[in-house]
């Protein structure tokens, strides 16, 4: 099955907007070392006044849940999208390689989601991409359900996936361990191994365990968490019209200089994986930064992540050195680092950039609206996603040759 970005667009979907989160970065000077930029490990969660170890809790759910495995929830996918053909895909990017859309009617486009963060599973575990995982967020309508994940199985012959709810887990007054939607901008999202890391603006990086998706009704849209008056038993827990929730673990807090996390990605390309975290900024009198963590499995990640490299990407304009604005995602490859740039409702970019250029280079054209960005070396792609309901593809480019 595949859809024309005509028929979108002749289906009363209303015009995309210029900024999906307000608010500029600061300038950092030039001289600001790594070291300053350092996030710092947080086991504990405070959801309406109420502490609890997130371990703790989201150990007492699962003995009354039940864990589920990411294999389980695609093969209990319960949407479908299409395959987009390579010709009709060259509309949607100049060097499309290969992609999806979102179930129609539906996800597609559905107004009051929009999806931000991608991974696959060569992110996970450096193997060829047979998952897909994609964030979005909640725009708050008459219930603001936060964050959610969408796992698909990118080797079914047409697309099937499951959308499971993102949530804080907490304890009742009472001391009963229940969960909260989080409502955040979800943003970039980077998996590896049975991590998944979540860009969180300016506050860091919230922690998943997808070892720990748990089970709940779905029967009740409205009601999320243990409902009121029951007393902990797997019938009281829902989770809106979710399935399956999965619960956070942990968080980095951003507890360095001023860094607004935007997208979040693996590199695999050097001589060992690290995270890279990079920032948008709507100005150019801001030079957005790149910052490169270290990464390690969950349960030996270090109390504190330091950044070991940080890099200002800038370009030229007469004697004037400016920021690239309007990064929405970042990738390293091999040293080179790749942005999908975005430009309002106009058609947004790839570039690439190699620290000490003068500017960063276009590459090739993307569609309205990319977000994040994720390198798969099998196949020597970019994958990213389109947020708005006009331009809403998941898809792979090649690393084109510059213009």
């Amino acid at each position: 099955m595949t859809i024309s970005r005509r028929s979108l667009l002749g289906a009363g979907v209303t015009a995309p907007l210029a900024a999906t989160v307000s608010g500029l970065a600061l300038p950092t000077p030039a001289f600001a070392a790594p070291e300053d930029y350092r996030l710092d490990k947080r086991l504990t969660a405070d959801v309406l006044g109420n502490r609890a170890p997130y371990k703790a809790t989201v150990d007492a759910l699962a003995a009354v849940l039940g864990t589920v495995p990411v294999d389980a929830v695609l093969a209990d996918a319960n949407r479908y999208g299409g395959r987009i053909e390579t010709a009709e895909g060259r509309n949607i990017a100049e060097q499309y390689a290969f992609g999806f859309h979102w179930q129609v009617p539906g996800d597609q486009l559905v107004h009051g989601w929009r999806p931000q963060g991608v991974s696959t599973t060569y992110d996970s575990f450096g193997t060829p991409v047979t998952t897909v995982m994609v964030s979005w967020y909640d725009l708050g309508g008459r219930v603001n359900q936060g964050m959610r994940l969408s796992l698909v199985d990118w080797n079914a012959s047409r697309p099937k996936y499951r959308h499971v709810l993102m949530v804080e887990p907490y304890r009742t007054d009472s001391g009963l361990p229940t969960f909260a939607p989080i409502k955040r901008h979800a943003g970039g999202i980077a998996w590896y191994g049975n991590t998944l890391y979540v860009a969180d603006t300016y506050a860091g990086l919230r922690v998943f365990d997808l070892t720990r998706i748990l089970r709940v009704r779905d029967d009740r849209p409205d009601v999320v968490g243990l409902i009121d008056g029951g007393n902990g038993d797997a019938g009281d827990y829902y989770g809106y019209d979710y399935k399956y929730v999965l619960p956070q673990i942990a968080a980095f807090d951003n507890n360095g200089r001023r860094f607004r996390y935007s997208a979040v990605s693996v590199d695999r390309t050097g001589p060992t994986p690290t995270l890279l975290a990079s920032e948008y900024t709507s100005t150019e009198r801001v030079r957005p930064k790149v910052l490169r963590l270290p990464l390690t499995e969950l349960g030996n990640t270090p109390d504190r992540l330091v950044a070991t490299d940080v890099r200002e990407i800038t370009r030229r304009r007469g004697n004037s050195t400016v920021g690239q604005r309007s990064i929405q995602g970042a990738v390293s490859v091999d040293g080179t680092y790749y942005l999908s740039v975005s430009a309002g409702n106009a058609r947004g970019a790839l570039y690439s950039w190699t620290p000490g250029a003068a500017r960063p280079t276009r590459r090739s054209t993307l569609s309205v609206g990319p977000e994040d960005l994720s390198y798969d070396r099998t196949e020597n792609v970019l994958w990213t996603c389109g947020e708005y309901e006009s331009f809403r593809y998941v898809y792979a480019v090649d690393p084109a040759p510059a213009d």
